[in-house]
């Protein structure tokens, strides 16, 4: 009887014994686990913030769409007023345009002023976003030279002469600005109406913006923006036929954008200005 007390005795302490270090064994693992897991939380790497710039530049280079020609006089400006007010309002800092656009200039008078201009020497190198306008200068005077009776054909040879220009122009802006994105706004066709004998012109003028798209993709950094449809919607094509206006052009010259297609130009920019942010805001 004693002895089979004694092995129930025994049994039961090596059954705590037993129980006891396995409790220890799982509780130390859970200390153990914990102290890795917070030491893991405090080696953790924090996301490197990169900061904004205190303040933006921009800096417009073109012809008459660039001088806001045809702009309401609430505003004025064109689309680079515009452009300015929505960057400062939409990102909150500080912005200042400097508008080195010319009624009337082709690329190549566009190209003698980028190396003539003292002032667009100083406001180069410092600009953060850099916008051009060309072309539509370059496509008039073909036009006055070979009227109304223009061919497709000709249109597409004055392209090939274009694109060489564009890619010198391109070329000047980036000997004085290696680093800021340039926005390269296309042509459109406000010849609708006057063109309607030319056949093929809508695509003639398609074929120009891939051109001029073709030689910016060859620079750093450069945006191809194409505004051929913005004011050829159908029902605005519609409004033309009946009216023989369209309603977001100046109804001076039936050529340039009225406020309301400068409106509608600058949403144009700003869409590929706000989605290429790393290129322009931060440091």
């Amino acid at each position: 009887m004693k002895k089979k007390s004694i092995w129930i005795i025994i049994i039961i302490v090596i059954l705590l014994a037993v129980s006891g270090g396995a409790y220890y064994f799982v509780n130390n693992n859970k200390q153990e686990q914990a102290v890795v897991t917070k030491t893991t939380k405090k080696n953790k790497p924090k996301k490197k913030v990169i900061p904004k710039k205190k303040s933006i530049s921009i800096v417009a280079v073109g012809d008459s769409l660039t001088q806001g020609i045809g702009d309401s006089k609430s505003v004025g400006g064109g689309y680079v007023t515009r452009l300015t007010q929505k960057v400062q309002n939409h990102y909150d800092v500080p912005t200042q345009s400097h508008n080195y656009g010319v009624s009337g200039d082709t690329s190549t008078q566009i190209m003698a002023r980028i190396k003539s201009d003292q002032k667009m020497h100083q406001d180069l190198p410092k600009a953060d976003i850099i916008t051009i306008t060309v072309g539509g200068n370059d496509f008039m005077h073909l036009l006055q030279r070979k009227g109304l009776d223009l061919t497709e054909g000709q249109i597409a040879d004055e392209q090939v002469q274009f694109d060489k220009r564009l890619t010198q122009l391109l070329t000047d802006i980036r000997s004085y600005n290696a680093k800021a994105p340039i926005y390269l706004i296309g042509i459109y066709n406000p010849f609708s109406i006057y063109l309607a004998n030319v056949e093929n012109a809508k695509t003639a003028f398609i074929n120009w913006n891939k051109g001029s798209a073709k030689v910016a993709a060859g620079f750093n950094d450069t945006h191809f923006i194409d505004i051929n449809n913005l004011y050829q919607t159908k029902k605005i094509n519609r409004k033309i036929k009946k009216t023989g206006v369209n309603p977001y052009l100046y109804t001076k010259d039936h050529f340039h954008p009225n406020g309301t297609g400068y409106d509608m130009m600058t949403d144009k920019v700003f869409t590929e200005v706000s989605g290429t942010t790393k290129e322009w805001l931060y440091k």
